[in-house]
């Protein structure tokens, strides 16, 4: 029996639950094709910044082509004011997106110095006022992607799914690792397990995902 099973999002329903995570600089409009192509039931944007400012940057337009590629169109947005989030997020529905990711995993320096990505895990106040301030502001589902932690010793994946789930996310993906570790060590599929286990929403697991043997274990 195949362990691909069809995936519901609020609305949206996904051929099966095979996820290609969002990667800047990789999963572009070619590759995400690609991917739809050779089976993968959900594709997500690289990450858009929230800045109004970047919107027309060539990075930015190059980020957000999507007229030829098939719905649901999953887009990634990135940033740490509630506002500029919830505006990003209207811009890019009106683009066409039918899913909105919010990017709370990104551990690259460049992103977390702005106190976006994985820095926001250090705050709960603010990734609750992000969360909330975005899910109201589209009629479309809003979706989170989070690491387990800032570090070994700051592990708050639990709580931060919960907040999640009470601020209307529908669906959360957990990079098994913490911001300090990046992309150093294994995959904490214990935790994912965990977090699981304390909410309702479908929880993707995400990390060291490299064959299908891998991802059948997983």
């Amino acid at each position: 029996m195949s362990l691909l099973r069809p995936l519901k999002i609020g609305a949206l329903e996904f051929t099966n639950n095979l996820v290609l995570a969002p990667m800047a600089g990789v999963t572009d409009l070619p590759f995400r094709q690609l991917c739809r192509k050779l089976g993968a039931g959900m594709t997500v944007s690289e990450m858009v910044a929230s800045n109004p400012r970047l919107r027309d940057s060539k990075k930015s337009r190059q980020r957000i082509q999507y007229g030829k590629e098939p719905q649901p169109i999953c887009v990634q947005i990135v940033g740490n004011d509630p506002q500029q989030m919830a505006e990003a997020a209207r811009y890019n529905v009106a683009m066409g997106a039918a899913l909105i990711d919010i990017n709370m995993g990104c551990p690259a320096k460049k992103v977390c110095r702005k106190q976006a990505g994985s820095a926001l895990l250090a705050n709960e106040p603010l990734v609750q006022s992000i969360l909330e301030t975005v899910v109201a502001s589209v009629d479309v589902p809003v979706t989170l992607k989070i690491r387990t932690g800032i570090s070994a010793d700051q592990r708050n994946a639990v709580r931060i799914a919960q907040i999640a789930q009470d601020s209307g996310i529908q669906a959360l993906a957990v990079h098994g690792r913490t911001r300090a570790d990046k992309f150093n060590g294994y995959a904490e599929y214990k935790t994912i397990r965990n977090i699981c286990r304390n909410v309702t929403i479908p929880v993707l697991a995400n990390g060291d995902i490299d064959s299908p043997y891998k991802a059948a274990q997983v």
